[in-house]
């Protein structure tokens, strides 16, 4: 699978439509979905690749790519939420302008796609979020 079919599939899902001014541009999206394999593999203990063309391998199964989706969701909610950041808050006359907020909603979505992939990756993974990591105790002798 083609991380191009993937960044269509991401826009979809947070409803950026507008392809002459996306919210996020292409390499944004991109690297996006590069953290969420990082995650998934890591998380799922999966062995994703992503190649020079951009191609996943082996090909993604429809529950790890939905799983890659959630996580890349929250990467992209993070990026939107440092992007209106500095959001303003204008009035003139009777009409008002208040963008301070977005930032939070950005957040607040964020953490909700964070949480629904922590609960999907802990149901294929008991060990996820354990907080113990595969450590090998090493024990020395004292002479």
């Amino acid at each position: 699978m083609a991380l191009s079919d993937l960044k269509t599939a991401l826009r979809l899902e947070y409803h950026d439509r507008d392809l002459d001014s996306p919210l996020l541009e292409d390499e944004q999206l991109e690297r996006a979905l590069r953290r969420g394999i990082v995650s998934i593999n890591k998380d799922l203990k999966l062995g994703y690749v992503v190649d020079v063309q951009g191609n996943i391998s082996p090909d993604l199964e429809d529950e790890d790519k939905e799983i890659l989706l959630l996580s890349a969701l929250s990467v992209v909610c993070r990026m939107m939420q440092a992007k209106t950041a500095r959001n303003f808050s204008f009035s003139s006359g009777d009409k008002k302008v208040n963008k301070t907020k977005q930032p939070a909603y950005w957040a607040e979505l964020g953490s909700s796609y964070q949480l629904q992939y922590n609960q999907t990756v802990s149901e294929r993974n008991p060990e996820f979020g354990s907080g113990v990591p595969d450590v090998i105790p090493q024990i020395y002798g004292l002479d």
